[in-house]
């Protein structure tokens, strides 16, 4: 298991826990009867409830989530985002669990080599990447994107019109990057699960 399919998990069960977040906070006032100690008091906060079965809310978790995918793994914010709302539990409708998993982990290898940031700069798109059919992306290798492509073989070499899959074997396979008709393909995100 990849260090982004651990720490998702991680982030996942923190922000389902409740807890209550103490803050600290300073009196700004000038009072000379006030002792130094006086000047702080503490209080407890709540948070505020996050609707668990909304797409559209935006989580602490799925933030952090993204912010670790743009900083660390130097990929495009947009990309960051939607893998961070990437949710292991909730696979789309034909998709296989264990086949979300293997995807959800090839997406965090892509973005821990730096691959992200070079697929972007060579001009490759998210639906040439994420993309997969709207209605079956299981069904429809032949509107799967790169990253559906990989189910656990390794990106070797990436340019501007290919990239070198290498399989468990060390056979390595070639990808033609091909127009996407938009369309037609949904961003794994973007897929109902």
């Amino acid at each position: 298991m990849n260090r982004w399919r651990v720490r998702l998990a991680e982030l996942q069960s923190e922000s389902l826990a409740p807890s209550a977040h103490v803050q600290n906070v300073q009196i700004v006032q000038k009072s000379p009867s006030l002792s130094a100690s006086e000047h702080f008091e503490q209080f407890e906060q709540q948070p505020e409830p996050v609707p668990v079965a909304q797409n559209d809310t935006w989580t602490d978790a799925e933030e952090e989530r993204a912010a670790i995918a743009e900083f660390d793994g130097g990929a495009p914010h947009p990309w960051a985002e939607g893998f961070a709302r990437l949710d292991c539990s909730h696979p789309p409708a034909d998709v296989p669990f264990r086949r979300w998993h293997q995807f959800i982990d090839d997406c965090g290898l892509f973005l821990d080599n730096g691959w992200a940031a070079k697929a972007a700069a060579l001009g490759w798109g998210p639906r040439e990447l994420f993309g997969a059919d709207g209605r079956a992306p299981f069904g429809r290798v032949d509107r799967a994107g790169l990253l559906w492509l990989l189910n656990g073989n390794r990106l070797v070499a990436l340019t501007a019109d290919t990239a070198i899959i290498e399989t468990a074997t060390g056979a390595r396979q070639t990808y033609y990057r091909t127009p996407v008709e938009s369309e037609q393909i949904a961003l794994a995100w973007e897929l109902s699960g």
